[in-house]
Parts: structure tokens; C-alpha cells; sequence
């Protein structure tokens, strides 16, 4: 600051001369209006300046000096010429020091004018970074140079997963470790030319597929060992993996590794790393697939599946994945291929469970299963009981498939397996079991012409074998030479032990042979999809239709035969003959069986009707139910048949009860066998001769550990539950009419019975109060008695119309409707039996529903089942007024008690029902629908079960009298 001061205080001397302008001692020429190119322009400046550079560089170092070419001059030269000829020597510019390093050159003869460090060669890349970062020095590490060429020599043996002298395989972590590392002084390779970073990096892709193709094969074989005991799947996986990895090793063996030279080992280097990345890919997923990846010790590897359907899900899987990544072909193909592989034994598996083969085979099948001649009698075979899995040709029906098996096969397939027993015993000559022509193949393709074949005609050609040409050949030893010894034909394989050691013959057995399928398939295999079929999962869709179609007319064919009118299996016979017996809508059978079981006379010892005929032993027989105690009878049972009491205990027994009841079927049935048309189909005719003997009466198993069971007394309407009606179900048809259903008839059965029941004994309470006067003091009670059995009588009247005619006759008159429609071709709506056979249990639920049988309406069915409890303690105190045993003024005050319990008891459930249909406002909506279709057409509908319940509210309250109560 001072000096500023100096300089412009008015002292000085103003005569000192300017300063001259500094101007600029360089010139940016303007930038030429048109695209600058910096490649372009760097090539024609090196072009300019690199004469200039060489005629210089020539200049200041003399040729004879430096270049190998001067070398045979100077070592003809002796020592003391050779120091006098540099002194003498007029290259004044060149190092006056001469030394033998200089016979080579020390540098690289050509550099790169770039700004860039990294587009020099290697040797000046190095250099430069080797000055700015001098090698690591780390204790805990030992630093190893290597010239590239060594490094090749040592991946060559590394990338197959053997050891070399750089690399030695560690079986504990099962990875390769530099060559002499100890356990806490590790090494560190380093490449010539390359720094620490760059070495690892190239290293690295080696090192991963030498690691991973040695866990591979260590994998496979602990597979193989493990595989004994696994299934035919396994076995193929591990064999198709075994291919791959034969492949990938002679593959790995064919690259730029196998041949190396010491000019171009710069070049081989990044060549090589280059050639191995996609074979690092396919091992990286190979590895992936069998949970062997290198981030994972051996000590956490997962326990590999051995369930055929988890592994071949896995496999298609990873298949998907590289089709929507489009990954490279060589790695698609390799998984297409160990999918085809692997999938051919389950696949076949899988046709054969349910008979999908060709016709020569599926003959041959079909001759070895035992058949019936013809359905007997009385053949009830459980034939679900016998094995799917026979002779390991059939899956088990709760078999776990794989993800790839198309949903609508997955669905149709257990269906299919059952169908497929069945029809074998229904029909076992069906053309769908012996088809004329030979069934498609099922099995994976990839080629365009295969798919597109597939696609056209339905079905595949005949297509080659992957297999076929990586199986070893039996060698030819018929054409051996004469000196060898002579074997018969069935020795002729032990001729190989006669060959000298190491020779082999044209056809047998060699490694390349193993692998040389698969390279055809993956020079074959498409490097994409055809439009029809763009993706993996269209398809499988396709591969598998045919399966699909099979499927379909298995359970079409079986249909077809329950549903033929003149069958004996003929399933809408069978039903109608349940319905008129097990349903009592057979008017011969249910009249025959009423006047047996039950009396409405108004004389306790009248016998009347079919009980005539029946002669009870009056010696005391056993009891039908072992070990228990008979309840003594001393009361009229009203509405029981007389003979059945009349021993006094109860429940009866004995031979003539058996008899008496078999009387009822045969003679119902001869009724019915009277009234057929000769025009009758012998179907039709075989299923009603037979009926007598496959319909029967039998005790059920209660429980009678009291003695005070409510069955056990005869003055309840539980006193028949001891008495069901079986049916003999002809096999197959159990596969409709199950056990499950059958069980559903009898509950049904029962019910009836009960409502029988209190039916005679409200009509023999009539005939009592029409020709006695019960209440002869008590004209208020008789008035009470009269209004009583009225309404009474017509809650019973009206409950058993509403039974017959609506839960049963509604309902199941429906369903047969269905059945025939079915069967003249208007309607599919049943595609299998099993469809029919849900159809027919979903109608015996619905007539339990409209009956308040199901667990689900107890409440409702307890008040309906206590209402005609009450009913029938109405009869037995009328059968007690008439017979003495209750005083008039006892009975009065009990028939206060029961009509006011029975009023209550009635609007109970009528608000019950009410309740029920108001909470289901759906299936109301639905009975709507159903009515005004109904009116609108005349196809019959089902009033269903719960909706149905509408019908009994109008029938019993129709004035909502009992609602207002």
C-alpha cells in the first residue's frame, strides 16, 4: 500500500515513459461453423506429427545404440573398440552410457497421443499407475505378481474345477485359494500391467465358474448317492444335469485357454474374459437352481428337494424367468433341456394314471388289470380301496403336481383317475380305453414345425428321443474278430473284458457321446418363441390340450354310461327306486308299510289290514339289541300297530319282524313288476327284479347305556328310529349314490316314520272322540278336546303334504328332470359323474333343509319335532281316557297344559321360520326369480331347501293366525 502511495504522490517524475502493453502471446483461431469431430481430429494430428516425432526421436538415439537390429554389429566388436568406437561416436545428443540393458528396448516402441491413461497399452498404463500407487504393502496379506501368460496357464485348469500352481481347491469352504496362502497370511495376485483392483475383477469370472462348476459336481454327486431310494424323476434330473455338465466342461475346454502364446497374452486375457461370460451365466443359474451359490457356505446350504413336483415346479420356474428376460439362447436351451429331462418319466406318469397312452400300450394295460365278467349281485367292492399306484403307473389322487400343469387339467385330473377305475369296471371294452388310432405324445417341444403341428392337427408327429443318442450303445460283438473267443448271444456283453486295455470300439460308449444330444439341441433350439404361442405358459397350454381332452371324455364316457336307458346302471332308475322307497313315494310300497308298522283303529287289540297276516310268537324272544334291557309296556301306544306291543316290551324282535317286513318289499314289488310295459328297457327290468333282494330292512346301532333312551319307549316318536331301509348300491354307482347319501335317505326315512306315526295316531284319536265322549261332566274340556285334535290334525295333514309334496316330490322330481335332460343331449349341465353326484347330495341336503334336519337349524327343528311330540301325548291321553287308566279330571287339567304348550310351541316356529327366511333375503330373491321362471316356461324348478320353507309358513299360518297367538 505504501508503495501505491509512492507511485501516485505529485512528487515524482512525471517524464518517465509509458509502460508497453502486454498483448497476448497466443491466438485462439474462431471455431469453425460446422460439427467438430474430436476422433476424427486426433487421427489426422497423429498422422501430422508422428514423422516429425520419429525423424527426431531417430536423430537423438542412434539405431545402433538402442535397437536389437545394431546388436550383431556390436558383438563382433571387441571390448576396447567397442568403448573407443562410443567416444569417437558423433551422435553428441544420445547418453554418452552404454550398457547391455540397452540391447532392448526398455519401453513401448509405440504410444498413443490421448489424454486418456487408459487407452495407452498396458505396459505404459501400468507404469503410470504403478508410479502414482505404488503395489500395497499389507501385513495381513502377501502381494503376488504374475505375468499374464502364467495366470492363463493356471485359469486353464481352474475354469474346469481342478487345481493349478496359482490355485488349490479348499474343501471345507469348497472354493479355490491362491497356492500357498497360509491360514492368516493370505495372498494377493496381481497381474502384470493390471493394478490390484483390475486383477481381482479379472480374476474373478474364473475363479466363480472353477468354484461353481466343483460344488456342481460335488452336488451331483451326493445326488447320486442320495437317489437310490428317490423317485424316476430325480434319476432323470441328476442325469440331465450330469449331461449339462459335460457340456459346459468341454465347452469350457474348447476356449481361448486351450490355445495360448506369449505375443498375444495381452490380448488372450481380455479375449478369454470376454469368451467365458456367457457360460458364467448359465453356471451362476445352474447354481442358483440347485442352492449352491457362492454367497452361501456349505454349512447353510438348504436341504435340496427330493419331491418330483417341488423340483420340476423349480425347474419351470427358472425356465420362465430367462423366456421373459430373453436371456441368451445357449442358457434358455440348457434349461429347456434339463425340463424336458427331467419331466419325460413324470409326464408318462402322469398319462398313465389316467390310461393316456398309445393304443398297442394301453391294450397291453388293459389285458393285465383283472376285469369283471359281469356286475353281480351283491358286488359291492369298495373299489376306491385299491392302490392308485399299482405297479408305479398311477399317481395318488391327493399327488401334489407341479405349477406348471394347467389349471383346468389340475382340476379335471382327480376327477379323471376316479372315472377311470370306474369305467374300467363299468365298461372295460369303451373305445375311450382301447382307442382305434395312436394318441399324441405328451411331451415338451420347442422347435416352430413341432408347435405349429401341434397346433394345426391336435397332436404330434413322431418326434426323436433327446435321450436316445446319449445312451451307451451295446457294442456289436457278433462282428468281432475271429481271434477273439466266442460268446453265446446272452453273454455276448462280456466280450469287452477280452479288448486290450484302453481301446474301444466305433460303436460303444465315449464321453462326447454324452453331450452330443444336447449340443444338437441347443443348435436347434429357437432363439424365440412362435407368434402363436409367444410365451412359456401358452405353451404348456398347448402341449398339455390333448392330455386335457382325454381327460374331458373319460368322465364324458363314464357319464355316459349311467346315463344309457338301457344299462343296468342306469342312475335315474336307481333313484326313482330310492324315491319310492327310502322317500315312501311309492303309494303300493308306503300303504303296505303303514298298515304293518302302524294301527288307527280306535280298539287297542284290533288288528286290521296287512297285520293280519302277521303271527308274533308270543314266547319271550331275545332282545334285538344285545345286552339291553327291553322297555315294559304298560300304556297304548296310539298309532303303533298292535301286534308289535303286544309282548309288553319294546323294542320288538324276533324272526317274524324280520320276516314280515321282507313280506312288505317282495310284495311291493311284485305290484310294480305287474304294472310294467313289456315295452320296458331290460335295464329298467334287471334294476326292479333285483330290488327286492338289494332293498332291506336292518336294526340300527343306538346307544342304550340308561335304559331311558327315548327310542327305547314306544309312547314317543323316536320309538321307530331303531328301524332304517338299506340299499345294496350295484358297483360302480356308489360313485353317485355314496355312502354319505345313503346315510342322508335313511335320516330322511326316519323322519318320515316319525311323521307316520303321529299321522295314524292323530287319526285314531278321531275315531276314539267320534264314537266315545271322553269329557262327560266336562263340557269345556270336551270343547277344548274337539277344537284341540282339529287343529292338531291339521298341523299333522298339513306337515305331510308339505313333506311329500314340496321338500320331497319338488325337490327331487326336479333333479330327475335334470337327469333326463342329461341324458337326451338339451342340457349339459353335468359333465362328470361327480358333478351328478354333488348335484344329488346338494338335493338330499336341500330336502333336509326344508325338513329342519340340518345341524344348522336345531332350533327351529327342535320346535317342529316338539310340536309333534305334543300331538302324539294328545293320542296317548285320549288312548288313556278311553281305556280308564286316567281319570276325567286329571285328563282336563293335562289338556289345559298341552294345548297351551302346543299353541306356544306353534307360533314359536312359525316366527322361527320367519326369522330363518328373512336372514337369507338371497335365497328369497331366488325363490322369486325361480317362481316367475316358472310361470314363464315350463322347465320344473326346484323349490330348494331353505327357500322352501315359504311353502310350510303359507300352508300352516296361510291367515297368520298363529303368528298373532
Amino acid at each position: 500500500m505504501a508503495f501505491i502511495d509512492v507511485a501516485l504522490s505529485p512528487g515524482m517524475d512525471a517524464g518517465l515513459d509509458v509502460l508497453v502493453p502486454i498483448t497476448p502471446q497466443f491466438f485462439i483461431p474462431r471455431m469453425v461453423n460446422k460439427p467438430q469431430d474430436p476422433i476424427v481430429h486426433a487421427i489426422e494430428k497423429e498422422k501430422a506429427t508422428a514423422p516429425a516425432m520419429r525423424n527426431a526421436r531417430e536423430h537423438a538415439y542412434p539405431r545402433d545404440a538402442g535397437c536389437p537390429q545394431n546388436t550383431h554389429v556390436l558383438s563382433t566388436l571387441s571390448t576396447e573398440l567397442l568403448w573407443a568406437k562410443s567416444v569417437t561416436s558423433g551422435h553428441r545428443h544420445s547418453d554418452r552410457v552404454v550398457s547391455w540393458d540397452l540391447l532392448h528396448q526398455s519401453y513401448a516402441s509405440r504410444t498413443y497421443n490421448t489424454p486418456f491413461l487408459t487407452e495407452q497399452s498396458s505396459d505404459v498404463s501400468a507404469l503410470a499407475q504403478h508410479h502414482m500407487r505404488p503395489l500395497p504393502f499389507d501385513l495381513r496379506a502377501r502381494v503376488v505378481c504374475v505375468n499374464e501368460l502364467e495366470v492363463l496357464e493356471s485359469l486353464r485348469m481352474t475354469v474346469l474345477g481342478t487345481s493349478s500352481f496359482l490355485h488349490t481347491w479348499d474343501p471345507v469352504s469348497e472354493t479355490f485359494l491362491s497356492s500357498g496362502a497360509a491360514k492368516d497370511l493370505p495372498i494377493r495376485l496381481i497381474i502384470g500391467g493390471k493394478d490390484d483392483t483390475m486383477s481381482s475383477s479379472l480374476l474373478r469370472r474364473f475363479l466363480d465358474i472353477g468354484n461353481l462348476m466343483r460344488r456342481l459336481e460335488i452336488f451331483l454327486s451326493a445326488l447320486r448317492i442320495r437317489r437310490k431310494q428317490e423317485s424316476a424323476t430325480i434319476h432323470a434330473f441328476s442325469y440331465a444335469l450330469s449331461v449339462v455338465l459335460v457340456y459346459l466342461r468341454d465347452q469350457l475346454s474348447r476356449g481361448p485357454l486351450s490355445n495360448l502364446s506369449i505375443s498375444d497374452s495381452s490380448k488372450n486375457l481380455s479375449a478369454t474374459w470376454i469368451y467365458y461370460g456367457e457360460f458364467e451365466e448359465i453356471i451362476l443359474s445352474l447354481a442358483s437352481l440347485c442352492q449352491r451359490d457362492l454367497r452361501l457356505s456349505p454349512s447353510q446350504y438348504p436341504r435340496f428337494t427330493m419331491n418330483p413336483a417341488t423340483l420340476l415346479s423349480r425347474i419351470y420356474k427358472y425356465l420362465d424367468t430367462h423366456f421373459r428376460k430373453s436371456s441368451s439362447r445357449t442358457l434358455t436351451a440348457v434349461f429347456a433341456y434339463l425340463m424336458t429331462m427331467s419331466s419325460k418319466s413324470y409326464l408318462q406318469a402322469l398319462c398313465r394314471s389316467v390310461a393316456y397312452a398309445d393304443s398297442q400300450r394301453q391294450r397291453t394295460t388293459t389285458s393285465q388289470q383283472p376285469q369283471r365278467a359281469e356286475i353281480g349281485l351283491f358286488d359291492t367292492e369298495d373299489f376306491d380301496q385299491t392302490s392308485l399306484e399299482e405297479g408305479g403307473a398311477l399317481l395318488a389322487e391327493d399327488h401334489e403336481l407341479p405349477s406348471f400343469i394347467p389349471r383346468e387339467l389340475a382340476e379335471a385330473l382327480p376327477a379323471a383317475q376316479k372315472s377311470l377305475k370306474l369305467l374300467a369296471a363299468a365298461g372295460p371294452d369303451h373305445p375311450v380305453l382301447n382307442p382305434p388310432m395312436q394318441r399324441p405324445f405328451i411331451t415338451w417341444v420347442w422347435s416352430t414345425r413341432d408347435i405349429q403341428d401341434i397346433w394345426n392337427t391336435g397332436f404330434l408327429g413322431q418326434i426323436g428321443d433327446l435321450a436316445a443318442n446319449t445312451t451307451p450303445h451295446t457294442p456289436d460283438f457278433a462282428s468281432a474278430d475271429t481271434n477273439h473267443r466266442s460268446y453265446p448271444s446272452d453273454l455276448a456283453g462280456f466280450h469287452v473284458f477280452d479288448l486290450e486295455p484302453g481301446s474301444t470300439r466305433d460303436n460303444t460308449f465315449h464321453e462326447h457321446s454324452v453331450h452330443a444330444a444336447l449340443e444338437r439341441f441347443i443348435l436347434s433350439f429357437p432363439p424365440v418363441l412362435p407368434s402363436i404361442t409367444p410365451n412359456l405358459g401358452l405353451l404348456t397350454s398347448l402341449i398339455f390340450s390333448p392330455l386335457i381332452s382325454h381327460v374331458a371324455s373319460l368322465s364324458r364316457a363314464l357319464l355316459s354310461i349311467f346315463l344309457h336307458q338301457n344299462s343296468f346302471l342306469y342312475v335315474h332308475d336307481h333313484l326313482v327306486l330310492l324315491r319310492s322307497h327310502m322317500l315312501l313315494t311309492s303309494p303300493s310300497f308306503k300303504s303296505r308299510l303303514m298298515a304293518a308298522l302302524f294301527s288307527d283303529t280306535d280298539d287297542r287289540g284290533v288288528v286290521s289290514g296287512e297285520g293280519k297276516a302277521f303271527a308274533l310268537s308270543r314266547q319271550r324272544s331275545r332282545s334285538i339289541v344285545g345286552g339291553v334291557a327291553q322297555h315294559r309296556i304298560n300304556r297304548w301306544a296310539v298309532g303303533l300297530a298292535s301286534f308289535l306291543t303286544e309282548r309288553g316290551t319294546w323294542p320288538p324282535g324276533g324272526s317274524d319282524l324280520s320276516f314280515f317286513l321282507r313280506t312288505v318289499i317282495v310284495d311291493a314289488q311284485h305290484s310294480g313288476l305287474v304294472d310294467t310295459d313289456d315295452r320296458t328297457e331290460l335295464g329298467s327290468r334287471r334294476i326292479a327284479e333285483e330290488a327286492e333282494f338289494r332293498l332291506g330292512f336292518a336294526i340300527r346301532d343306538l346307544a342304550s347305556d340308561t335304559g331311558r333312551e327315548r327310542w327305547l319307549n314306544p309312547l314317543c316318536t323316536e320309538a321307530l328310529d331303531f328301524l332304517y331301509l338299506d340299499y345294496k348300491v350295484p358297483h360302480p354307482l356308489e360313485v353317485i349314490i355314496t355312502p354319505e347319501a345313503t346315510s342322508k335317505y335313511q335320516r330322511i326315512f326316519a323322519f318320515l316314520l316319525r311323521v307316520m306315526r303321529v299321522e295314524s295316531a292323530i287319526r285314531a284319536a278321531f275315531r276314539i272322540t267320534h264314537q266315545d265322549v271322553l269329557f262327560p261332566t266336562l263340557s269345556q274340556s270336551r270343547k277344548l278336546l274337539t277344537h284341540f285334535r282339529f287343529v292338531a290334525q291339521s298341523f299333522v295333514t298339513t306337515l305331510s303334504a308339505y313333506v311329500f309334496d314340496v321338500a320331497i316330490g319338488g325337490n327331487f322330481d326336479a333333479f330327475l328332470a335334470r337327469v333326463t335332460a342329461c341324458r337326451l343331449g338339451t342340457s349339459s349341465e353335468f359333465s362328470d359323474v361327480f358333478s351328478l353326484a354333488g348335484a344329488h347330495s346338494a338335493v338330499l341336503d336341500d330336502i333336509l333343509s326344508a325338513c329342519l334336519m340340518r345341524s344348522g337349524q336345531q332350533a327351529a327343528g327342535d320346535l317342529l319335532r316338539g310340536s309333534l311330540e305334543l300331538v302324539l301325548e294328545l293320542c296317548i291321553m285320549v288312548g288313556d281316557l278311553k281305556d280308564g287308566r286316567l281319570e276325567e279330571y286329571q285328563a282336563s287339567s293335562a289338556l289345559d297344559v298341552l294345548f297351551v304348550a302346543f299353541r306356544k310351541k306353534l307360533s314359536t316356529l312359525i316366527k322361527v321360520l320367519e326369522g330363518l327366511l328373512e336372514k337369507d333375503i338371497k335365497s328369497s330373491q331366488r325363490q322369486e326369480l325361480l317362481l316367475a321362471l316358472q310361470e314363464e316356461s315350463d322347465v320344473r324348478h326346484a323349490p330348494g331347501g331353505l327357500e322352501a320353507l315359504r311353502h310350510l309358513i303359507l300352508r300352516l299360518d296361510i291367515s297368520e293366525w298363529w303368528k298373532n297367538t
